[in-house]
């Protein structure tokens, strides 16, 4: 893992430089706060922070060998592809049930048949978590989501 964390800290850190250069080519400063390259920057900035520090823990970590194999194997296997087709469902889904009922539905599956949590904690998460993000989305930042002919 010492070499793979190595060539992951230099490929993120030139990532993030290239990240704070096309942030320095917005405006850093709009008419009433930051402008649209304030966030990116600072972004990109905290992303060559952790990756020096990546870098630095793998250079000077000891060396350790591993039998474990760094791919899934397994039950992981069907998780990832149970998840990677529930997100394909929720795209094909999204415009004909709607984004509340889609996200609901995502929320569910993953909950109950990825991680096998109990039923009440399935449907409380799942509620929660599409109500969260329609006040967040919806109400607070004035995002339209997808609705279905019922209108929600």
């Amino acid at each position: 893992m010492r070499r793979a964390d190595q060539v992951t800290g230099i490929v993120m850190l030139v990532f993030s430089l290239a990240v704070m250069e096309g942030a320095r080519r917005m405006p850093p400063s709009g008419t009433f706060g930051p402008g649209a390259g304030f966030l990116p920057f600072w972004l990109g900035v905290a992303m060559a922070i952790l990756s020096i520090a990546l870098l630095i823990n793998a250079t000077r970590g000891p060396v350790q060998v591993s039998e474990a194999s760094p791919f899934p194997r397994g039950h992981a296997i069907v998780a990832i592809l149970k998840t990677a087709g529930a997100l394909a469902a929720f795209i094909l889904l999204l415009e004909t049930l709607g984004f509340l009922l889609s996200i609901a539905l995502l929320t569910a599956f993953l909950l109950r048949i990825v991680e096998r949590m109990g039923w009440p904690t399935t449907v409380t998460v799942a509620i929660a978590n599409a109500a969260g993000l329609y006040v967040v989305f919806q109400m607070l930042l004035g995002v339209s989501l997808p609705k279905n002919i019922l209108g929600f």
